[in-house]
């Protein structure tokens, strides 16, 4: 008589399980952890493992999304010999976290394959990230900020990143409240979903709010469409009547001191500035991404270009913005290629989040673990999972 392993044994040996564990843990460190360098902790772990079962995931570079990914990462690594100053230091460290993005990004897709993975992040993000909004909203009514403006704790202690990592758990939220037939429990993700976009609200940052409805919208939209083209049909009508709306209330000076308290913050003239400093150094190679990204306006510093993209120019120039241009397409492709997935309408509306707050801010797409992998490598890696399905893969764990 052959005794069969137990489900625990089979759990304990199985390795995408690990995996999803680790990046799971990856997301709640985020949240609970201050420092940055600490929440990367899971992450070295990842890696780690990823690096040790290579033979198990190899077949990988088959694909042309993870082909795309590896170029876009390569050729930003290869831009610090361009950099107007090359520190080792810091050359090893941009090398380091490419590499743990890239393991990080292929783990992903393994794990979509089994499904436990979106389910575990769902539950994380619901009940540590309610722990985290009230963490902050508690700081907020506490400390009173000078500015009135919302904050996070520990990483996310910047009003925009905590905003849009919030706005994203929500909808994550929706996800936990839509998969479970427990009334108590959706009951209770409704809360948690309207106390995180009472926390955007207090942020008071207005690429958060705007990112949030069109994510909202954009998940909403492709749980009443049946098909990708009309979806993609809704969508675009709803693009442009935003759009119309948005250009009338700018345009009335009673809706536009509501919606731009302080003008464009600058951004004109930000951009301006680092595209003008492009321009003059390299556009095709880029400034190098370990060249400041700094911008000096009269007696005023800005930290960063406040738009992804125009980051991406800089650290890598033209080449680096087509790479990143052809991942972007790449991944939305082979989400609407699944569309009858209910996680491929998840990331595309996490996608829509992320791609239209990037206009208005980010600068940091090579980096540690954060609001980027949230918003960007994650679903993307997704994506690449819904590519990498072939009988070879590992079957869903009975």
């Amino acid at each position: 008589m052959t005794l069969q392993p137990s489900r625990f044994k089979l759990f304990m040996l199985d390795r995408i399980s690990w995996l999803a564990i680790l990046i799971v843990g990856c997301f709640v460190a985020v949240l609970l952890l201050p420092s940055q360098s600490r929440a990367s902790y899971p992450s070295y772990l990842l890696a780690l493992v990823m690096v040790v079962t290579f033979s198990a995931w190899r077949d990988v570079f088959q694909l042309a999304l993870i082909r795309w990914i590896l170029a876009l990462l390569l050729w930003l690594n290869l831009s610090v010999f361009w950099s107007e100053t090359f520190v080792l230091r810091e050359a090893i460290s941009v090398w380091t976290r490419s590499i743990l993005i890239f393991a990080f990004v292929v783990a992903a897709a393994e794990c979509q394959l089994r499904g436990q993975l979106q389910r575990w992040l769902a539950t994380a993000l619901t009940w540590v990230g309610c722990l985290a909004v009230l963490a902050s909203l508690f700081n907020f009514f506490v400390t009173d900020p000078a500015d009135g403006r919302l904050n996070g704790l520990g990483q996310l202690d910047t009003h925009v990143i905590a905003a849009l990592v919030y706005g994203t758990m929500v909808l994550f939220v929706w996800r936990s409240a839509q998969t479970t037939s427990i009334t108590l429990l959706r009951l209770a993700a409704f809360v948690i979903a309207l106390l995180m976009i009472w926390a955007v609200f207090l942020s008071d940052s207005r690429n958060a709010w705007v990112s949030l409805v069109i994510g909202l919208a954009v998940f909403g939209v492709a749980q009443w469409c049946k098909d990708v083209r009309q979806f993609l049909t809704a969508v675009s009508s709803i693009g442009v009547l935003v759009g119309v709306v948005l250009l009338t209330l700018i345009n009335s000076d009673t809706t536009r001191e509501f919606l731009l308290p302080r003008g464009d913050s600058f951004r004109l003239a930000i951009w301006s500035e680092s595209l003008n400093g492009i321009l003059q150094d390299s556009v095709f190679l880029g400034r190098g991404i370990l060249t400041s990204d700094d911008i000096q306006i009269g007696s005023m510093s800005f930290f960063h270009p406040h738009n992804m993209y125009l980051a991406v120019f800089h650290q890598g120039g033209f080449v680096a913005l087509v790479l990143f241009g052809i991942v972007i397409v790449l991944a939305l492709a082979q989400l609407l290629k699944n569309y009858d997935s209910y996680e491929a309408k998840l990331m595309l509306s996490v996608l829509a989040l992320a791609l239209s707050a990037y206009f208005l801010d980010g600068h940091e797409l090579v980096d540690k673990v954060g609001d980027t992998w949230l918003l960007f490598w994650f679903p993307v890696g997704v994506a690449l999972g819904f590519a990498w399905r072939t009988p070879e893969r590992p079957p869903q764990l009975e």
